[in-house]
């Protein structure tokens, strides 16, 4: 929902540059104790292999695919061996695989969680699918595979984001579906029982199906793609068609009943009822359009697509109703039944009678609902998570809560670190900062085990160690030099490592050439495929070689198709690397910039800014512990106060050095003088070049971070749009006063107009505070689409009601009554078709969709009622004050309607008559 440029998405954006997809990974948890038993660990293996061959899925990782870092003394280098390798536990009994894995503390929390036996696979997929609509089911399918393994490790847990993804992306396809048929039933079964008449129904099918095909093409025409915001554009285009058409009906029948002229009715509801239709179409669509204010991509499309259709919808209905009762035959009797039914008569008279006899008690029970709906407005509360629409009882949010109670966290969250200089890369001191940030975050029990470049330094030393777990700290100062080397040959076999990843990416693809590739770069797997044992070819006393020399690898291949057992033996031998083993993976060397990563529970939007701040302010502390003081100390330095550069040094030595090193630029005489004479530095205080000098030292010892991550990003779109949507709003608002302004030309009738449409507004959010259902992307929609559709129903009675002004000479109590009579029936079926319509987004499986549903159908509702009685009750109170010349003469005309007269009561004009002489009105010209 966030604009395309705004700090959260650029720093997110930042971080994709640089280290790819943050969560890219299908989680799959299972909960066990028997996974440490040969047939069971061999089945974990097979799942993880069969799922990795599916196209798409990039890597799998589970304790069946880890491996072992070990200290090469005689090459000085480490190298990566897998733990599991044998599947017939000849070289590792199944115990030794589990005590080898356990020994290592990277893998404790990220992969297993002892204490409750659960374990993960991790699956990394290929952003490029899980962004194709066509290639997404690469998701489900790895699903479907682990489904297989159930009767072996029980239930099969699925979370991550590729999984959230896809499955709520193919429930928003689905339920698109269900509510257009569900919109369809119940309007058409509501059109018939106002109605009575098949045709009807049918026509006013036609028109809203139109519409829906017209609302689907215009999304795919304009590149949009179907989100859950989408989604919801087909059904709203029926449940705001069948009003229209409506309206159009209900004068169509009225005009054949007073005077039984077809096509002359059909004239007249084009010309009557066609103005009114559109503007309250108009409106509507102006409610929509103010999203495309917001600046969110999201809401933008939402926003210019469904303005779009409800103006297509008018066109539709306007033309397609009329034409196809030109066509049909004249409507018959039980048709008009409508119209004169006893309920219908005595709504509208009901109506009538409160408004014109107790406005008192309407005024008395409006203000005190109102005053209830702002005391709930009040507690209203905002939140956003990633699965705030879901329920407690759906199984993504089960199985994200089952991760998160044996992980914690279950959604990304990033943390990157410009240390800026390439001589920190491995620094001692700053490595310490992190562990330390690192350490701060482990005990907040909402985020789950942090993994850094600290992780993998700890390891290092581990190895060095012979792999001794009391040795998985960082490395000591005296070892650093030491281990330079060895971290760079490690680098340099990872780099190995993904060209045998590609190497076998070719093989399964048919490029057989591939595997003479793989025998030679490794001669240790070539050992194993060719069984290689050392012959002696004379009693030399030199030491037989370990490993097949390249001469011998290649005859071996030119004798032997091996190219599948490469594959295989391959695929064993150089498994996927752990979660942030690979450099690559936790510090970009281009950017100078450390990674952090971590999971966080599923917590609000505001939460996880509460956890930001909470997060950004410790880090402050860790990573510059000096540097709000060394800026105070530099203000009182530019102010001419030099001995406070004394003070800037007594904070850290790092700030003495930086300037020494800067005033001296490139100069290693001047630089061995500062070294040598601490004090020299104290004769450049008074120089220009050593505030310059000063101030970058300043800057280059901060070391600077962001906080990023998909947590944060939902939590700051969130945020966003509750603010942008409040703003288009009062936007919407403002739009329909101007058009209101327009019509009317009185502010007075302006305000009388918007009366009514904030009362629902304002009960509506008493309602979600009363009932704590909380402010969030998808409830914060009501209000503007409620805003929109509900001030209809005001201009058709507004527009009714200036049209009989005009015929009635101002007699308000008669213009009222009379505007009730024509437009209340209408705005009741109306309102019914509406409230029913948006109800059926109750059946969602989406909290928000389902809120959504029904806090506009509330809205609808109210929205009628204020229109039947507070509105006609203002009119009625206010009378001649509103009657003003503006009022009576708009802009634009609506209801215009002719003037029909009875014959009887005409009289002739005697001046009419051709005998008529001025000088004699009894003489008749031409008689003599």
């Amino acid at each position: 929902m966030l604009p395309k440029k705004s700090p959260a998405q650029d720093d997110y954006l930042q971080l994709k540059e640089m280290f790819g997809e943050d969560g890219g990974a299908l989680v799959l948890a299972i909960k066990t104790d028997k996974l440490y038993t040969e047939e069971n660990f061999l089945m974990w293996k097979q799942l993880g292999d069969s799922i990795a061959k599916l196209d798409g899925v990039n890597s799998v990782l589970s304790e069946a695919d880890l491996f072992t870092i070990n200290n090469n003394t005689e090459e000085g280098k480490f190298e990566a061996n897998p733990v599991f390798i044998d599947e017939e536990f000849q070289e590792k009994s199944i115990e030794e695989i589990r005590q080898e894995i356990r020994r290592i503390p990277l893998y404790d929390g990220v992969l297993y969680n002892d204490s409750t036996n659960v374990s993960l696979m991790m699956i990394s997929i290929d952003e490029a699918f899980l962004s194709d609509q066509n290639k997404s089911d690469v998701v489900l399918d790895a699903e479907a595979i682990a489904l297989g393994y159930e009767h072996v490790f029980g239930k099969m847990h699925f979370a991550g984001l590729p999984h959230i993804r896809v499955v709520m992306g193919k429930r928003v396809v689905s339920e698109m579906y269900i509510f257009i048929g569900l919109a369809i039933f119940v309007t058409s079964l509501l059109l018939y029982i106002f109605f009575r008449s098949f045709r009807v129904v049918l026509f006013c099918n036609l028109v809203v199906f139109t519409a829906v095909i017209w609302s689907l093409g215009s999304i795919g025409l304009m590149g949009f793609k179907l989100s859950i915001l989408m989604a919801l554009i087909p059904p709203l285009m029926i449940v705001i068609g069948i009003p229209n058409c409506i309206f159009l009906l209900n004068k169509f029948h009225q005009e054949v009943k007073d005077h039984g002229n077809k096509i002359k009715a059909i004239s007249r509801v084009i010309a009557k009822v066609g103005n009114a239709t559109f503007l309250t179409n108009l409106t509507t669509a102006l409610g929509f359009s103010t999203f495309m204010f917001t600046n969110s991509e999201k809401l933008v499309e939402f926003g210019t697509t469904a303005s779009l259709n409800i103006m297509f919808v008018f066109i539709l209905s306007i033309c397609i109703i009329p034409i196809l009762f030109s066509l049909t035959k004249h409507p018959k009797p039980r048709h008009l039944k409508h119209l004169e039914k006893k309920f219908s008569v005595t709504i509208v008279n009901k109506l009538v009678y409160i408004t014109t006899t107790h406005r008192k008690i309407i005024y008395a029970v409006t203000i005190g609902v109102v005053a209830i709906a702002i005391f709930g407005a009040t507690k209203m509360e905002a939140t956003g998570n990633l699965t705030s629409d879901l329920p407690e009882s759906d199984p993504i949010l089960q199985d994200i809560h089952f991760i998160e109670e044996n992980f914690k966290g279950a959604i990304p969250f990033e943390i990157l670190i410009n240390y800026k200089k390439d001589a920190r890369k491995f620094d001692r001191a700053t490595l310490q900062k992190v562990e330390a940030i690192q350490n701060e975050i482990e005990k907040d029990s909402e985020f789950s085990k942090s993994i850094s470049l600290v992780n993998f330094m700890k390891l290092i030393n581990m190895a060095y160690y012979g792999n001794n777990p009391e040795m998985y700290k960082l490395i000591e100062r005296r070892d650093m030099l030491r281990l330079k080397g060895y971290v760079e040959n490690f680098q340099s076999d990872i780099e190995k490592t993904q060209r045998v990843y590609g190497f076998q990416d070719s093989l399964r693809k048919g490029n057989l050439n591939y595997a003479d590739s793989i025998m030679l770069d490794n001669p240790k797997l070539a050992k194993r495929i060719m069984q290689f044992e050392p012959v002696a070819d004379s009693l030399d006393s030199i030491s037989l070689p370990t490993l097949p020399n390249e001469t011998q690898i290649s005859n071996f291949l030119a004798e032997n198709e091996v190219s599948k057992e490469v594959l295989a033996v391959s695929e064993k031998m150089f498994p996927v690397s752990a979660v942030g083993l690979s450099l690559k993976e936790l510090i970009d060397t281009t950017n100078t910039t450390y990674r952090v990563r971590m999971q966080v529970l599923d917590l609000g939007s505001y939460e996880i800014d509460e956890k930001i701040k909470k997060v950004s302010a410790m880090m402050d502390t860790i990573l510059n512990p000096h540097h709000a003081k060394a800026m105070t100390y530099f203000e009182e330095y530019t102010n001419g106060k030099y001995t406070y550069a004394d003070s800037i040094f007594a904070l850290s030595n790092a700030y003495r050095n930086n300037t020494s090193y800067n005033i001296a630029d490139g100069n290693d005489s001047l630089l061995f003088q500062f070294d040598l004479d601490p004090a020299l530095l104290s004769s450049y205080y008074e120089k220009s070049e050593f505030r310059a000098a000063l101030e970058k030292a300043i800057d280059d010892e901060k070391l600077e971070y962001l906080v990023t991550g998909t947590s944060v990003v939902a939590a700051e779109g969130t945020q966003y749009l509750i603010k942008n949507l409040l703003t288009s709003l009062t936007i919407a608002v403002f739009i329909i006063a101007i058009l209101m302004a327009f019509l009317f030309r009185s502010w007075r009738m302006v305000i009388i107009s918007l009366v009514p449409n904030f009362i629902p507004l304002i009960i509506t959010a008493g309602i979600m505070g009363l009932f704590a259902i909380p402010v969030k992307p998808s409830t914060i929609l009501v209000f503007s689409i409620a805003f929109g559709i509900s001030v209809d129903d005001t201009i058709h009675f507004l527009a009714k009601y200036r049209q009989e002004l005009k015929v009635r000479s101002y007699d308000q109590r008669a213009c009222v009554i009379n505007a009730l009579y024509e437009t209340g029936l209408s705005m009741f079926y109306t309102s019914i078709v509406l409230f029913f319509g948006f109800s059926m987004f109750a059946f969602s499986q989406f909290g928000g969709t389902k809120a959504l549903g029904l806090l506009v159908s509330l809205t609808m509702l109210v929205a009628m009622l204020t229109n039947l009685t507070v509105l006609p009750s203002l009119l009625l109170t206010l009378e001649n004050r509103i009657a003003t010349k503006a009022f009576r003469e708009p802009f634009i005309n609506i209801y215009d309607e002719e003037i029909d007269i009875e014959l009887s009561d005409l009289e002739v004009d005697p001046r009419t008559r051709i005998d008529y002489d001025p000088s004699d009105p009894h003489h008749v010209r031409g008689q003599e």
